[in-house]
């Protein structure tokens, strides 16, 4: 069951920017991909999946969509990073909508498990997924965002344009070893209320 080349962090970032109904569109395209690869051999399996598979009719109050194995991230979590770790969680924080603004997708966190990868994460991340080399960010450096990282911890910063992405491990537990952030500055500089995360 391949989800693509294998770079799905440039398919993660593509999807930055764009108002909820887009995410949700491209969350059940890879329900599909999903559903049609197991009605061929478990048609009652398929059923019971697409129960789950339905998303809120709109973006939640928190202006954060949490998906999972059991809703409507079912196709996404089990494709996204299949070959190397094994993802637990993407959590979508939104944007909220604007004066003239609709709803925009701020940021993706992406919660998986690397210790069993065949590698060092950030090699991975860099060789197989098209990130270039982390940057040293100068003592002024601004992140994007106030993400939810563990001070004193490594973390990894790629700085590509308006897109920053952040790798950290998790330490202490059991399912989510890592979390990798994606950010667009540009709309976290023009977004009013940034959801708490």
């Amino acid at each position: 069951m391949q989800w693509g080349t294998r770079n799905d962090v440039a398919e993660l970032r593509q999807y930055l920017g764009r108002p909820y109904g887009s995410v949700i569109q491209w969350l059940d395209s890879k329900n599909q991909i999903l559903l049609r690869n197991t009605e061929k051999l478990a048609p009652a399996q398929a059923a019971e999946m697409r129960a789950h598979m339905n998303a809120p009719s709109t973006l939640p109050a928190s202006n954060v969509l949490s998906t999972k194995i059991d809703n409507i991230g079912q196709g996404l979590v089990t494709f996204l990073f299949e070959e190397d770790f094994y993802t637990e969680q993407v959590n979508f924080v939104f944007c909220p909508p604007q004066q003239d603004k609709p709803d925009r997708l701020l940021a993706i966190q992406v919660l998986f498990d690397d210790s069993r990868a065949l590698g060092d994460t950030v090699q991975l991340l860099q060789s197989i997924y098209q990130l270039p080399p982390p940057i040293v960010p100068p003592p002024n450096y601004q992140l994007a965002l106030m993400y939810p990282i563990v001070q004193f911890l490594p973390a990894r910063i790629w700085n590509m344009e308006t897109i920053e992405t952040i790798y950290q491990p998790v330490p202490g537990q059991r399912l989510i070893t890592g979390q990798l952030w994606i950010a667009d500055r540009a709309i976290a500089a023009d977004c009013i209320n940034i959801p708490k995360l």
